[in-house]
């Protein structure tokens, strides 16, 4: 099998060789004889094929019409939804900019499945290409309806196919004695409307499908590379982190059994279980009462004042409980030895502070456990989140979180593989639909919710400015331009300018 590093060079000098047999076709003048274009390595390839198709899909009329302004009040709301969240991103960037990180980084800007690095390059891919293919019929339909001409149909090729289009007549849509303005906005929105319908049907049924996803009890190492699923502790068959406590309560010694790719492979280890201390905490130089006792990395928490410590959720807990200045006794496992350390906690607003970073897993003397089922619980609940609109803003971040059921995602949960693959294309024909929908919304020419924005706002302005309307409102829709893409320039460039200067 070739390496990551093989893999990458093979894929950049196949990509080299295509982008020169490109370039050689079009010098030669082979890419206009056959109507293909060619912006650098893209390659716009044109079709009559399906025009055919079109005209039939076009032919309910007044079922599309409905359509496209029952939708017209999603395009609306998005517009005004994602419009104020720029605005509150600008302030946000301005008062207190985030530090850099792989969120804030140029990549993470980019809707490029493998350049960004929370969109995967496989089931990214899948999603971007049907939003684009559902984004782009959608106009070409609409403009059958009023009657605009569509002169092609086609795929746009980068060595892969990233997507499809259609090439309208766009002389016909402008040509306001033509193409009456309502006709216009339908056109406009219609893309927009349809990636919030898919982005609806696939979330429907992705979210249907969770529930036969089961959550996993898994071995984790320090790196949080998942190395197994546990399965036996001490003969004793466990589901969860429940059945590990009970097995180890009165236990010497913990024998973990995990299975990866179908090889089981025994850990033997003390059983002592508590939560891994990762680091100590401080500021500007000042120490805190762990590193002032004595505290150091890699101690075992098992114990504080009369409370067991067998894990996160535990110390969180127990901390929850303390006040500042508060004296309490800390046991820690060390190296095969149970040391206590008496502090006095220092205060975080009104709890209690002990001055320590801590594993979010359970750990037994090192072997860190992790239950998924509190990330599957939390997958169950965005239906409802999305009714407020911070459910909305959880929604657009959610691949921040979770990037479907591949990669180690996809070890923390049990399913059939078919499960997961279909949960994973759903997951990104949603999300990106309903991403590229709300971008689309924006009023910005020269994306869709600009276009709709100009022609509503020049007619609310015809009666009281004539013929100045339309003037005033392409003056008004690039205004909103400059403020939406130089948002866009500055999330960027704040967070890193440090490294590009």
């Amino acid at each position: 099998m070739p390496t990551e590093t093989e893999s990458i060079a093979f894929a950049l000098i196949a990509f080299g060789v295509y982008w020169g047999v490109v370039e050689w076709l079009r010098r030669r003048g082979t890419l206009e004889r056959l109507n293909i274009t060619a912006y650098g390595p893209i390659l716009m390839i044109r079709t009559k094929k399906g025009l055919e198709l079109l005209e039939k899909l076009s032919r309910p009329k007044r079922l599309w019409r409905l359509f496209a302004d029952l939708g017209l009040p999603a395009v609306f709301a998005g517009m005004v939804f994602m419009f104020s969240l720029i605005l509150i991103a600008d302030y946000v960037m301005l008062t207190t900019p985030p530090e850099p990180s792989e969120l804030t980084s140029p990549r993470a800007a980019l809707l490029l499945p493998g350049v960004n690095p929370f969109i995967p390059i496989v089931w990214g891919t899948i999603g971007l290409v049907v939003t684009l293919i559902v984004h782009e019929f959608s106009h070409a339909i609409l403009c059958r309806v009023e009657g605009v001409t569509v002169k092609s149909l086609g795929i746009i090729l980068a060595f892969i196919p990233i997507g499809g289009f259609a090439e309208p007549e766009e002389s016909e849509i402008m040509d306001k004695e033509r193409t009456k303005s309502s006709a216009r906005i339908r056109i406009f929105s219609a893309g927009v409307v349809s990636n919030f319908v898919v982005a609806f049907i696939a979330f429907a049924l992705f979210f249907s499908m969770v529930p036969s996803v089961q959550p996993a009890l898994v071995a984790i190492n320090d790196s949080g590379v998942v190395q197994g699923r546990i399965v036996e502790v001490n003969g004793v068959k466990v589901a969860d982190i429940e059945d590990v406590k009970a097995v180890l309560q009165n236990a010497e010694i913990a024998e973990i059994t995990i299975e990866k790719d179908g090889e089981l492979e025994k850990l033997s280890v003390p059983a002592v279980m508590g939560v891994k201390v990762i680091g100590l905490y401080s500021e500007n130089g000042e120490k805190f009462p762990a590193e002032l006792a004595g505290m150091k990395a890699g101690m075992l928490i098992v114990r504080i004042d009369d409370t067991p410590i067998t894990g996160y959720s535990d110390f969180q807990k127990k901390m929850q409980e303390t006040k500042p200045d508060q004296r309490v006794s800390v046991v820690v496992y060390d190296n095969g030895t149970f040391r206590t350390f008496n502090v006095t906690l220092a205060g975080k607003g009104e709890k209690g502070f002990l001055g320590v970073y801590v594993s979010t897993f359970d750990s037994i003397d090192g072997v860190n456990v992790f239950y998924s089922k509190p990330l599957l619980d939390e997958l169950k609940s965005v239906p409802e989140l999305v009714k407020s609109v911070g459910g909305w803003l959880y929604l657009i971040a959610m691949p921040f979180r979770f990037q479907g059921f591949t990669g180690a995602f996809e070890s923390l949960f049990i399913a059939p593989q078919w499960v997961f693959w279909a949960l994973n294309t759903l997951y990104w024909v949603g999300w990106i639909n309903f991403y590229v929908g709300l971008f689309n919304c924006l009023p910005a020419i020269p994306l869709d919710g600009g276009r709709v924005f100009h022609e509503v706002f020049a007619k609310l302005l015809a009666r009281k400015y004539g013929e100045r309307a339309e003037e005033i409102s392409m003056k008004v829709v690039k205004f909103f331009a400059f403020i939406v893409f130089f948002s866009i320039l500055m999330s960027i460039t704040i967070p890193n300018i440090e490294g590009l200067i």
